[in-house]
């Protein structure tokens, strides 16, 4: 079984304790090896506790508790769990299953390949609402010019999943995020260099197979603030 000591997954969360345990024993089972923060925003329901738990099993099994910081946000999630990384790649994945923890090896490959960033990028996206789909439109479309300033290509600018060298978004500055956002991956291409090399591994979005979306106006407020920072 092929080693991946070399990658730590990072699983930001807030209340996903119907399918934390699910995501964790996928990633466990199939990436011998493989170490994974969940990093934590604060959640009421049982998350904590089932990770915790799960890490008493596993040594390779972290938990951040975020639950008393300043700032909460998934970019300030991911950030901060980063930063505690000791490994040459990093991963990022959402707790609700929508990305495909199959996928990581094929991220994880390309990286080994000298790949700065690798994007998950939606092919298709199903079970979306006409409005969600319309929000995301105009946002890809917004991102997608600022980016423009700095020559980043990517696919899909606004996915939640994807792999980079750990070094490429622990040497940004905090400053340079828009912590209260959601939107990570945009952040680290407004401040990646032109010549960094960036690979597009495409999936289908799956439909959030229990919980809800957290998706509200004040994410769409803190995107807008980030395509100005």
């Amino acid at each position: 079984m092929e080693e991946y000591k070399d990658t730590t997954v990072i699983i930001p969360t807030l209340n996903e304790e119907e399918n934390i345990t699910e995501l964790l024993n996928l990633i466990t089972k199939n990436y011998n090896g493989i170490k994974i923060i969940v990093s934590d925003d604060g959640s009421k329901d049982k998350t904590q506790e089932i990770v915790k738990s799960q890490s008493k099993k596993n040594k390779n099994i972290m938990i951040l508790d975020r639950s008393k910081e300043r700032i909460h946000g998934l970019t300030a999630s991911v950030y901060d769990a980063a930063k505690k990384t000791k490994t040459e790649y990093v991963v990022v994945i959402d707790g609700d299953l929508q990305h495909p923890p199959e996928k990581i090896k094929e991220i994880v490959k390309e990286l080994r390949k000298g790949y700065n960033i690798v994007v998950g990028a939606r092919e298709k996206v199903f079970y979306w609402p006409f409005s969600r789909k319309i929000i995301s439109k105009t946002a890809m479309i917004l991102g997608k010019a600022r980016l423009f300033i700095n020559g980043a290509k990517c696919r899909d600018i606004l996915s939640g999943f994807f792999g980079i060298k750990r070094e490429k978004i622990t040497n940004i500055k905090q400053e340079k995020f828009e912590m209260y956002g959601y939107k990570v991956l945009f952040d680290i291409l407004k401040n990646t260099e032109r010549k960094a090399k960036i690979k597009n591994v495409y999936y289908v979005f799956g439909a959030r197979k229990k919980g809800h979306s957290k998706i509200g106006l004040k994410h769409i407020i803190s995107f807008a603030k980030a395509l100005f920072k």
